[in-house]
């Protein structure tokens, strides 16, 4: 009898040196289980050998029947499993939920990457598989890139002293090129400026109007998932999470949102709230949320400069003009909204505003820093409404 085809599978780590082979001795060493590396009480302990050999059991189910699957579609070719030249497992990141990995397949000189995305505690396997399901529902629901294609997710059991236990996970689309970035302190003159962890060529420094692109985009991405008629947005995120990453081209740049965690109404819909209003509320809590971050990622809380609350405005009017454009809003809804938005004082737009920051949990640590901002932002969010130049944002631009 003929053997199965095995296409080759390595196992590669992270390391100063860029990634390096998986060997006997940190085969043993335990899987990391927070962002941070302390050791959590809540999951069994997890060796790297076990997580990779987890995902191993998992993309080969079926004779790699989804994964084989899943590259044709990513390659847009007819692939077979005997096609397949090597399959690279590279462990990626650890954070208090997830544990990717990124999966490269070599089919024919051609490269599909995939993420997978792994989960070995309670919350992290509830989390998981919420979120495969409401990737594929938004994607089936918006025609838009910025969110990772599912394909497939799985479960594989392991020993960890008597109980054992197991790990979920789901494979989606790797955006290839795409990094995270983080609010950085420029150590010339004090000032926050926006860095691009770019594992390739190195930290990146942005400039002020590339700063300003990624904010803009951002905003726009949240736009145009936000749903004007059930006022379900994706919430929650966050830069320090790095849920969103860019691509840097020359002067241009990419931003793509690698996760959606949850899809749901900020404003209930059956309180009689206007359309407007509710829109309003998205823009005033999406205006506060683009301006957190963590220095460095993981640092103290950050708070972005002013220049962020503009590029916010103009990407969420963006984001409209396209729905407009495609018919999703009715033709003169966005002009509509912002002469609502600009008839309202500051005091107005404050009572709002510390109304959306009541409903948060105080006890969360951005909490603290958006009351020490809140009013000077208030202020100038004000101040941006009625400066705000709709006419470079004209229907005809978007398809009307």
């Amino acid at each position: 009898m003929t053997k199965a085809y095995q296409p080759k599978i390595r196992y590669l780590l992270p390391s100063p040196r860029g990634h390096v082979p998986l060997d006997e001795i940190t085969s043993d060493v335990s899987l990391r289980l927070t962002r941070g590396g302390t050791p959590s009480a809540s999951g069994p302990s997890v060796t790297l050998g076990q997580y990779f050999r987890a995902i191993k059991n998992v993309i080969s189910r079926d004779t790699y029947g989804p994964l084989v699957d899943a590259t044709a579609s990513q390659l847009a070719e007819d692939v077979c499993l005997a096609d397949v030249e090597v399959i690279r497992i590279c462990a990626e990141k650890h954070g208090s939920d997830y544990h990717p990995a990124r999966i490269e397949v070599t089919v024919n000189g051609a490269c599909a990457a995939f993420v997978m995305n792994v989960a070995v505690t309670a919350r992290g396997k509830d989390r998981l598989r919420r979120e495969f399901s409401l990737l594929k529902y938004l994607n089936g629901k918006c025609d838009f890139p910025f969110l990772p294609q599912t394909y497939f997710q799985g479960e594989a059991f392991f020993s960890a002293g008597r109980d054992g236990g197991s790990m979920v996970m789901f494979l989606a689309d790797w955006f290839t090129g795409y990094h995270e970035f983080h609010l950085s302190i420029d150590e010339s003159d004090g000032s926050r400026k926006l860095v691009v962890w770019n594992t390739v060529k190195g930290h990146q420094r942005l400039s002020p109007s590339q700063a300003r692109q990624v904010y803009s985009q951002a905003a726009k991405i949240m736009t145009l998932y936000y749903d004007i008629e059930t006022f379900e947005q994706i919430f929650p995120w966050h830069h320090a999470a790095g849920d969103f990453v860019v691509k840097t081209q020359d002067k241009s740049l990419d931003i793509r949102l690698v996760t959606a965690r949850q899809y749901a109404r900020m404003v209930d819909r059956s309180a009689g709230i206007s359309v407007h209003e509710a829109l309003l509320f998205f823009l005033l809590n999406l205006s506060v949320r683009m301006r957190l971050d963590r220095i460095d990622g993981v640092g103290g809380v950050a708070w972005a400069d002013d220049e962020c609350l503009g590029a916010t405005l103009e990407g969420f009017v963006e984001g409209l003009r396209i729905k407009e454009g495609q018919g999703m809003v009715g033709r003169g809804f966005v002009d509509g909204f912002i002469q609502y938005a600009r008839s309202l004082r500051k005091k107005d737009l404050a009572d709002r505003f510390h109304a959306l920051i009541d409903a948060c949990d105080q006890a969360a640590p951005d909490i603290p820093v958006i009351r020490g901002h809140l009013e000077s932002h208030v202020w100038k969010h004000h101040l941006a409404l009625q400066n705000f130049r709709l006419d470079d944002f004209s229907p005809q631009k978007y398809g009307k």
